[in-house]
């Protein structure tokens, strides 16, 4: 009889993505731009709040070390929080589906702290970081497995477009325009403009597509034996006669008519009542008890933010100090204040760069992968972060900080895609249908298994955080963010040897 049930998980497993109605249609280019436009966004609030939170902070004369532990508060609460809604939005069923309200949720929260500016720094950050998993997990369910790559592509391309344009923003000098006189200085009248845009971005995202109806529920091992006797209950069959094989081949036989029949309603009733016996619990174990091929691309993604945040929180009061030899704390009309001014805009104008470079390696990463294989490329974008890295903090040149930026973008594309390709894969391969020995319990749905990835980014800003300003303050110098970031990138090349390619 397990063997029964093992067979009905897998095929449960592969028809997870779609609904019992339609299978999700075939999306245009302009479709999946439409979809992934809210994290064009999202990257627009990154740029304002990255490249001038912590100059803000540093020049109204906070310590650096208070400074960088301002970053911590927002990645503690996201660690524990986005992965449960994560699992909540898998089962959530609401009249606009089970992610847009989640979206829309975090967006609220993206809305209001643009509005406080540097007062609003934890709830900016939090809900920028979270409204990613939704947005992601949006986009697979309403688009088909074989656009799945493209879709990430599309989605990372957005991404670096957002970026690219709010970093150029935020080099603009807005003091010297008109907007002064109604917004404010510079730092007000550029989070008003992005607030604007931000609006725009989400209302195009949430009236993208429809989310399916229902989606197939991935039933712990558990329940398969009440779903087979409930299924047969709704079939008319009767438990004491059928064997293990007729149930298997009557339930399959009715799912691959769905887009040619009306599958039976108490057939849909049995299995979505199923699915809401699934716990909390049962969530929560999903994601302490991880296989261990997600446990190890955990560890690498773990690394690779690390790297990437110890870049773009820092990076221009880097550029201020470091290469420009400007001071935050001096007064302000006083040459090396202004110094400092200069460099952050010269960061700035650097991280477009980056974000540039993201949207053009996004388009091309399906390539490599599909020519050198997505091990190769996984990790080589890291090393490739990690000798830039070293380059910058050696040379400290304002034209080398604007070339070598591109390295960065070469490690945002590959955070954006291949972590999140792996887990759209390792789903509709049945990789999960191998489980350790709490698997009697586990439900892994992608909406959880995204949100578990895209938590990684909380616990690397929390420890880096935590850690930055003590390592720049024994230092005596900035530039121990570069030697940081290239080391944290060579440990997530190693990680990467360790994790399960398809």
């Amino acid at each position: 009889m397990y063997a029964l049930y093992n067979k009905i998980q897998r095929k449960l497993n592969h028809f997870q993505q779609f609904s019992f109605e339609t299978k999700p249609k075939y999306k245009t280019k302009l479709e999946l731009i439409r979809l992934s436009a809210v994290v064009c966004g999202i990257e627009f609030c990154y740029a304002a709040e990255t490249a001038f939170v912590s100059p803000i902070l540093l020049t109204i004369g906070m310590p650096v070390m208070f400074m960088t532990f301002s970053w911590c508060l927002s990645p503690l609460i996201g660690f524990f929080l986005v992965p449960a809604l994560g699992s909540l939005s898998d089962k959530c069923k609401t009249s606009i589906g089970r992610r847009r309200p989640f979206i829309l949720l975090y967006s609220i929260g993206i809305l209001t702290g643009l509005l406080l500016v540097s007062n609003g720094v934890l709830l900016l950050d939090l809900d920028c970081d979270a409204c990613q998993s939704p947005s992601r997990a949006y986009l697979l369910d309403v688009t088909s497995p074989e656009q799945h790559s493209f879709g990430l592509t599309m989605f990372t391309m957005m991404a670096g477009l957002g970026g690219s344009l709010g970093y150029f923003m935020g080099g603009i000098p807005w003091e010297k325009t008109f907007l002064t006189t109604f917004l404010g200085d510079h730092v007000h009248v550029l989070f008003t403009i992005v607030w604007v845009i931000y609006i725009i971005c989400m209302f195009v995202t949430l009236t993208a597509s429809p989310e399916p109806d229902d989606v197939l529920p991935c039933l712990p091992i558990s329940s398969s034996r009440q779903f087979l006797v409930s299924y047969a209950s709704a079939t008319s069959l009767s438990y004491d006669d059928f064997s293990a094989t007729d149930v298997y081949d009557d339930f399959y036989r009715r799912i691959k008519k769905q887009n040619s029949s009306e599958i039976n309603n108490d057939i849909i009733s049995t299995i979505s009542a199923e699915r809401m016996k699934v716990s909390y619990t049962d969530y929560l174990c999903s994601i302490i008890y991880m296989p261990s091929s997600l446990r190890w691309l955990c560890l690498t993604n773990f690394f690779c933010w690390m790297a990437l945040v110890s870049y773009s929180l820092y990076f221009t009061d880097f550029v201020g100090q470091a290469v420009f030899g400007g001071n935050p704390k001096a007064d302000q009309h006083h040459p090396s204040r202004i110094l400092y001014q200069d460099g952050v805009r010269w960061g700035s104008w650097s991280m477009s760069v980056y974000s540039i470079s993201c949207s053009l390696y996004s388009f091309n990463i399906q390539k490599l992968s599909n020519y050198f294989g997505i091990k190769r490329v996984y990790i080589a974008s890291q090393l490739i972060y990690s000798v830039g890295m070293i380059l910058m903090g050696i040379l400290r040149h304002r034209v080398a900080v604007v070339i070598l930026s591109g390295v960065t973008g070469v490690l945002y594309a590959t955070l954006f895609t291949i972590p999140y390709l792996l887990i759209s894969k390792y789903h509709n391969s049945d990789v999960f249908g191998k489980l350790t020995k709490h698997s009697n319990t586990q439900v892994r749905g992608i909406g959880t298994d995204v949100a578990i990835i895209s938590s990684m980014v909380f616990l690397a800003q929390l420890c880096l955080s935590s850690t930055m300003g003590t390592l720049i303050h024994l230092a005596g110098s900035t530039r121990i963010v570069t030697i940081v970031a290239a080391l944290l990138s060579t440990c997530g090349a190693l990680s990467a040897t360790q994790v399960l390619y398809l």
